[in-house]
């Protein structure tokens, strides 16, 4: 998940870029006249038909399977279930904020730079491209940069918070140094700042994200949704943020004269950085994730390979009480044979 991830934050980054190669196109495809105005909607199409072609023939179908310890009194209450350790759990709950805070400072970036760079510099949608180019290569070179130092023994944990407080920073420059008549250097540092903290947001968090699902004994069976829905928390960062720093953050020209700081945005768009620090604080008070953590998962094992008891479960003697605790620790459906075998032990 963590790859897919980093990918999907590539692809996010390099597409502006291809702004820059569209700009002069022209010529004709077997009677259709390519120009600048369709041809990111003929690119677009062309890539979706490929994505659908190869996804089609290449991508094997999971088997269905039907799980007879699945009952469907779980299948009734899952929902609340997942819903209960999100709110519960922080290490569940808080990388559901902390993508939706990365979706929407990303979108708060893309969203804005066009028209701030145009009023404060007079760039048109080229050069804005050639700084989504230089986002592409730091957000690949962040992405190298954060597998090295997870290869060299840094925690996710540390991190996604240094992550998080260089985009704080980041944003807060974004907010000072754009403003009208700007130099050049002055307004692209807070973007390319804001581009290498980013991957250490992704990746990290969902890493941080898939190990306290897989060590929440109780979620065993839902790691995939629970995948679906921290994507979807993703996307109500990256759909809402546009409306958002368009209708409330961003300056009309006549505004921007008005004012007396010049700047390109109202106080409203200290959202961006304060979202950074809200999600800091949460990650911090959650503390870092420790093998307790995956305690309960490690629990069938502790029982059946303890140097004190014998290797041979066929003949070890165990309690009903034992064997029925053992068994709702599980989660599993055999709880019910436990639960028989302990009356008859009692009737005999």
């Amino acid at each position: 998940t963590a790859l897919l991830g980093g990918i999907q934050m590539i692809g996010m980054a390099i597409a502006p870029l291809f702004n820059s190669f569209l700009a002069s196109v022209d010529f004709n495809i077997g009677g259709l006249h390519v120009d600048p105005l369709n041809s990111v909607g003929l690119l677009l199409a062309f890539l979706n038909i490929v994505s659908l072609v190869a996804i089609y023939f290449l991508l094997p179908d999971l088997p269905i399977t039907n799980d007879s310890n699945h009952d469907e009194h779980k299948k009734d209450n899952e929902w609340l279930l997942m819903l209960r350790c999100i709110i519960m759990n922080p290490h569940i709950g808080v990388p559901f904020l902390t993508i939706l805070c990365f979706n929407f400072n990303w979108m708060f970036i893309e969203t804005g730079i066009a028209p701030s760079a145009h009023d404060a510099l007079g760039w048109g949608p080229v050069e804005t491209s050639y700084v989504f180019g230089a986002m592409s290569v730091l957000v690949f070179f962040g992405m190298t940069v954060v597998h090295r130092l997870s290869k060299l023994g840094f925690s996710d944990y540390k991190l996604l918070n240094s992550g998080l407080a260089v985009n704080a920073v980041g944003f807060l420059g974004l907010y000072f140094s754009w403003y009208r008549s700007v130099e050049v250097w002055k307004f692209v540092t807070p973007v390319l700042i804001n581009a290498i903290s980013f991957p250490f947001l992704g990746a990290p968090n969902r890493s941080l994200f898939s190990h306290a699902v897989d060590g929440y004994s109780v979620l065993r069976g839902y790691e995939g949704t629970m995948q679906a829905l921290l994507s979807m928390s993703a996307s109500i960062g990256g759909f809402s943020a546009p409306s958002i720093v368009a209708h409330y953050c961003l300056r009309t020209p006549e505004e921007v004269d008005a004012s007396q700081d010049r700047r390109e945005f109202n106080m409203f768009a200290l959202v961006a950085p304060a979202l950074g620090v809200l999600i800091l604080v949460s990650t911090y008070l959650a503390g870092s994730p420790s093998a307790s953590k995956v305690s309960n998962k490690d629990e069938e094992t502790a029982l059946e390979h303890t140097p004190l008891t014998d290797h041979q479960p066929a003949k070890q003697k165990s309690c009903p009480r034992e064997l029925a605790k053992r068994a709702s620790d599980r989660g599993m459906c055999e709880s019910a044979m436990t639960i028989i075998a302990m009356d008859d032990f009692d009737e005999e």
